[in-house]
């Protein structure tokens, strides 16, 4: 018999290898994937106007759910989700913030670009709404369609009267339902939009702005 000193800890002992039992069967979480999206050298026109005066980019607007990291997916009409185990490298709106930074930057038809509350000096604003970033599965559709809308506004900075504006929309079909061909074609149709973005800010904000 084990004396009666010695019962407790032992007990202690076995209660401790039980929860050790349990706790290596205990799943893992599954990795997240972490994607990002960049500006390319090919998302710029061949011939882009040069323009003298500079550009701010303000930090776009979004809903609630795309002010985040997740990939956002719509599996029915009424219905938005996210994806699991994958998330973007940034907050979207910082995301494409930094893609149309660097998109101007790379493209040498501006002297001066920088983000809103840089404190560098600027004579135009660039103001997106994102309206939708998300893939879409039609009806019967067992591939979704990546759709994005942007909503631009070009500003008088630091007045904020408004240039002009225009809504730029891209849908892309994914190669297959995986996340890394979902996201390539995030990819793709974020850099045609940002071309086009490109090409009519620097046409549109040239034409309205003094020029030094």
């Amino acid at each position: 018999m084990t004396p009666k000193r010695l019962r407790f800890p032992l007990l202690a002992i076995a209660l401790c290898a039980s929860l050790a039992g349990c706790i290596s069967l205990i799943s893992e979480p599954n990795p997240i994937t972490v994607y990002s999206l960049r500006a390319k050298e090919t998302d710029a026109p061949d011939a882009l106007p040069k323009v003298p005066w500079s550009l701010t980019v303000i930090r776009p607007n979004s809903t609630s759910l795309l002010d985040s990291n997740r990939i956002a997916v719509r599996p029915s009409p009424n219905v938005l989700k996210v994806y699991h185990g994958a998330n973007w490298s940034d907050s979207l709106p910082d995301l494409l913030q930094t893609v149309f930074v660097e998109g101007f930057e790379d493209s040498g038809a501006i002297g001066t670009v920088s983000r809103q509350n840089s404190g560098v000096p600027a004579e135009v604003a660039l103001l997106i709404d994102i309206r939708q970033f998300e893939a879409v599965y039609g009806s019967s559709a067992k591939i979704p369609d990546v759709v994005i809308q942007l909503h631009a506004k070009l500003l008088e900075y630091p007045s904020n009267r408004v240039i002009t504006v225009r809504t730029f929309h891209a849908t892309v079909p994914a190669a297959s339902k995986d996340i890394p061909d979902v996201v390539q074609a995030f990819d793709q149709g974020l850099g045609t939009l940002n071309a086009e973005i490109m090409a009519w800010t620097l046409a549109n904000g040239r034409s309205k702005t003094k020029t030094k």
